[in-house]
């Protein structure tokens, strides 16, 4: 009898041991998965902002001090450009945007700088907005100029890409509205073959 006790004891002692270092492990794979959880919370936060994310809201001031939302909640794609003073292929750029308003007469097309341009020249499109904030550059993220957004209908951004020169930014724009209008006729055609059923 005392033999059964004194090993019962000792299984006693060694469940509980077993009990800890089960614990111990559980409590190890916890916290492995909660810092892999933190870990990819913080990696997801960081980033960046990109073609398919919706595109941030913001307003600024207009040369009339009039207060301006972008992108404006309408109907018509908009393409921002991203631009400094002193930077030769920003001008270059510029200078070409009235070749891309013939082209796309309904896009809507917004240039910012940082500090107002000491160049009347390239004002003289009517058609382009120019706004003078450094808040569209923190808020879209962008790190390096010339640099194109282009925001669809649906206020998503389908570009965003820093520009090489204007057949760049222009070959982005035709690539964009090529796929709008192949992806129109074959809802158009969709809508056509249901409507023959």
């Amino acid at each position: 009898m005392e033999n059964f006790m004194y090993w019962s004891i000792i299984a006693l002692w060694v469940f509980v041991l077993l009990q800890f270092i089960v614990i111990f492990m559980l409590t190890k794979l916890v916290a492995q998965f909660l810092n892999k959880l933190q870990i990819k919370e913080t990696s997801d936060s960081k980033r960046e902002l990109q073609a398919g994310d919706k595109a941030p809201l913001f307003t600024y001031l207009g040369a009339n001090g009039e207060s301006i939302e972008f992108p404006r909640r309408d109907t018509v794609p908009t393409l921002a450009l991203f631009t400094a003073e002193g930077c030769p292929f920003c001008k270059k750029i510029l200078v070409e945007l009235a070749d891309m308003q013939e082209r796309y007469p309904l896009i809507r097309i917004v240039v910012f700088t940082t500090v107002d341009e000491k160049e009347p020249d390239i004002h003289d499109n009517h058609t382009v907005e120019y706004a003078h904030t450094k808040d569209a550059f923190t808020i879209y993220e962008i790190k390096e100029v010339p640099a194109a957004v282009l925001i669809d209908t649906e206020g998503m951004i389908a570009v965003k890409a820093a520009l090489a020169s204007y057949k760049h930014l222009r070959k982005l724009v035709d690539e964009y509205f090529s796929g709008e209008k192949s992806k129109d006729s074959a809802m158009q055609q969709k809508a056509l073959d249901m409507g023959n059923v």
